[in-house]
């Protein structure tokens, strides 16, 4: 890749160069000059000379390390024996985002690049010095054009030294280029990988406070033509460095710049990082993911019935997840419609919506067991990380929700017309297909026990797999069984009347919600783009609902019927076409900043390097295992972690808040989740300072006072490691 595109100036030599020779070729963008310190030359002292290069607006050159593309500078001095030019100073560049996503760095406007003669040749006062540099550039705009010059410069020499009209601008360019780093800043940074590697670098310096600007804190390679290099800023004064080697190329050391903003001036610095050396001394003992945080202590019950015990609980919760209410609801509803008809006919169909439930839970161990065998990182929840499946829910959804309120009837098999469809006089195959949706509805919810029992499974065999997830099924399944067993306690019921058009148009309104979260789940997975072109797909979807409705019912004639549903499905196929499969095909995923108070927090951005490093260097971290699509976890993060006096007590105690983002796949939070034992989100973990062995693992629902008691808890155990 990198060295790819470092052909491309080459080769644009080769073409323009000559262009550029040619009398009449036209002005170039760039023009130089060279400069000095002195207009006179004092034998035995030094001066500086310099190149200035001024580039026409929009062009700009390139630095000593051009990046992804472009060439740097280039300047051959020639003096006069006795009389050297030291290296270039280079000042600091600019970074640039070109086309094609690379990034390169240069300067734009001007630059001038200096160097020190000794002046200890063999000139006496009365003779000339001359002094001259082949310089050679690129520059580029929409286009890259290359240009080179001979300059010339002639200094008497005299007894006298005088300072030229060009001291100032000398000392402006000699104070923008880097130097060491400040002896009071102290750098510290961890290295995780074998071939690729990232580099957590962080930086630090007493009575200092550091703060985020454009560009910085940034770090700018000096030499990076084996590797692809890339950045991310994490904090004010921490930055996570991506180094991926081309080839058989080993990656031993990084020299760069160091850019950061200290008490409100921008300083940069040159640093080495000893890579090799980093990554030797992280070998000493194992990492988070090589620790079995299950087997801490004697907080996990091994014996299989337990976990089984836990899944059915966990699965009986979930009926009172907010996602799975609607349709749950709607079933109760067909139970009360029912009440008068024979018993059997109420029990066959309170199994058919428990086998429903049974069926899918049992496909999806299935689905899982598969995803195993391929070697995927999976867990509970694992399909609303795909797009895909997130707008084909808000699909189905906000057409059962237009079903509610009459727009056009959802004819399920089995179903007959009255009540609108869903929630009325429903067959075996209607009511099975209630208790599908219903399940896959449960399926981004962690109910309390569930968690345990799903960490567990997903490390055991296949039959383990499907055994707990029967038991979850069973649990969601309970209370429809009871019913089915004994129709007489729907006796308990409300009577049917007019109170249950009511309560299904409701019910359509707590679909619409449903629908607005899975939406808010796809913003965070596509951006707002993908959230504005799914909704002109619904929108078709409900002129297709609306079209239906009107003409496609068997209250018209089979030629309207006819008509009506093909041009439903021409207004989905059409919409899909238009606005989904575009998205779909490009799946452009990018991070959203939630707006919420839990995010007023100073969250850190995941790494099972950085969580490594804070723990080790006395640090207290509190990790959240989240997803935009987990309610448990939105409303954990807004009810709990976001109450004044939990976020004082993080505060107080210096916590390092790390979230652990599950919206998109990450297999490294995946293998994390499971090394404690868990499948999906929410879970929440304490690191004590200093100690990685010794986590705090808390409930998928907790509370403000179970967070206090933990952190006292961990601030307990780090003051023992520090006695």
């Amino acid at each position: 890749m990198h060295r790819r595109y470092n052909l491309i100036p080459l080769l644009l030599l080769l073409l323009y160069g000559p262009l550029a020779a040619l009398p009449g070729a036209g002005d170039h963008p760039v023009q130089a000059r060279l400069l000095a310190t002195v207009d006179a030359v004092v034998p035995g002292q030094v001066f500086n000379i310099g190149v200035e290069l001024k580039m026409e607006e929009g062009w700009h050159t390139y630095w000593s390390f051009s990046g992804d593309a472009g060439l740097p500078i280039e300047i051959a001095w020639q003096s006069p024996d006795g009389y050297t030019a030291g290296p270039l100073q280079w000042p600091l560049p600019s970074k640039y985002e070109e086309e094609g996503g690379l990034t390169v760095y240069g300067y734009a406007d001007e630059v001038l690049l200096a160097a020190t003669v000794d002046g200890a040749g063999g000139l006496v006062v009365g003779d000339t010095l001359y002094l001259a540099a082949e310089v050679s550039w690129l520059v580029c705009r929409e286009l890259c054009i290359p240009g080179d010059t001979s300059l010339a410069l002639a200094l008497p020499v005299a007894k006298v030294n005088r300072s030229s009209a060009h001291q100032a601008l000398f000392d402006r360019y000699a104070a923008r280029v880097p130097g060491a780093l400040d002896e009071r800043v102290e750098l510290n940074f961890t290295v995780r990988g074998t071939r690729d590697l990232e580099v957590e670098l962080g930086f630090t310096r007493e009575t200092s406070t550091f703060s985020a600007g454009e560009q910085i804190p940034e770090f700018y390679p000096q030499a990076a033509d084996d590797f692809e290099f890339s950045t991310q800023r994490i904090r004010p004064d921490r930055l996570l460095l991506s180094l991926k080697p081309y080839g058989d190329t080993t990656i031993d050391s990084l020299r760069g710049v160091l850019v950061y903003r200290a008490n409100g001036q921008v300083e940069a610095a040159e640093v080495v990082l000893d890579l090799r050396s980093a990554l030797q001394a992280g070998e000493g003992g194992p990492g988070l993911l090589e620790r079995d945080f299950n087997t801490i202590g004697d907080k996990v019950v091994r014996s299989l019935w337990v976990y089984i015990a836990f899944a059915v609980l966990g699965g009986l919760i979930l009926n009172l997840m907010p996602c799975v209410l609607p349709v749950i609801s709607l079933k109760i509803l067909g139970f009360v419609n029912q009440a008068g008809e024979d018993a059997r006919r109420v029990r066959q169909l309170g199994w058919a919506f428990c086998g429903g439930i049974l069926a899918t839970f049992l496909a999806l161990a299935l689905v899982v067991l598969l995803l195993k065998g391929g070697g995927e990182q999976i867990g509970w929840g694992f399909q609303f990380q795909y797009p895909g499946f997130v707008m084909a829910m808000a699909a189905l959804v906000f057409a059962l929700a237009l079903s509610l309120f009459g727009v056009f009837e959802i004819l399920l098999p089995g179903t007959s017309g009255e009540m609108g469809g869903l929630g009325g006089r429903e067959g075996l195959s209607g009511s099975f297909l209630n208790g599908v949706l219903a399940t896959i509805l449960a399926t981004p919810c962690t109910a309390p026990f569930l968690g345990t029992a799903l960490g567990f499974a997903f490390a055991q065999s296949p039959f383990v797999v499907v055994v707990v997830f029967a038991a979850i099924g069973i649990g969601m399944a309970l209370p429809y069984m009871v019913l089915a067993l004994k129709p007489a306690w729907m006796g308990w019921l409300p009577k049917p009347g007019p109170w249950m058009g009511w309560f299904k148009q409701l019910m359509g309104f707590l679909l619409m919600a449903t629908v607005l979260w899975l939406l808010w789940v796809l913003g965070n997975q596509v951006g707002v783009e993908g959230v504005v072109w799914t909704g002109a797909f619904l929108l078709g979807l409900a002129l297709a609902c609306w079209v239906w409705g009107q003409w496609g019912s068997f209250l018209h004639t089979g030629r309207s019927q006819k008509i009506a549903r093909v041009t439903a499905f021409v207004l989905v196929a059409g919409s899909y076409g238009l606005f989904l499969h575009p998205l779909l095909a490009v799946e452009q995923e990018m991070a959203a900043v939630d707006g919420n108070l839990a995010d007023e927090l100073d969250w850190r951005p995941f790494s099972i390097g950085g969580v490594e490093e804070l723990v080790a260097n006395g640090q207290m971290v509190f990790i959240d295992f989240t997803a935009e699509w987990c309610w448990t976890c939105k409303v954990n993060e807004r009810v709990v972690l976001s109450q004044e006096a939990v976020r004082q007590r993080f505060t107080e105690l210096d916590v390092a808040l790390v979230k652990a983002d599950w919206t998109n796949r990450n297999a490294e939070i995946t293998q994390l989740l499971r090394a404690f034992g868990r499948s999906g989100v929410p879970l929440y973990v304490i690191f004590p300072a200093g100690r990685p062995d010794s986590p705090l693992i808390l409930p998928e629902v907790i509370t403000a006072e179970l967070v206090l008691k933990k952190l006292e808890e961990a601030a307990a155990i780090a003051g023992e490691i520090s006695r």
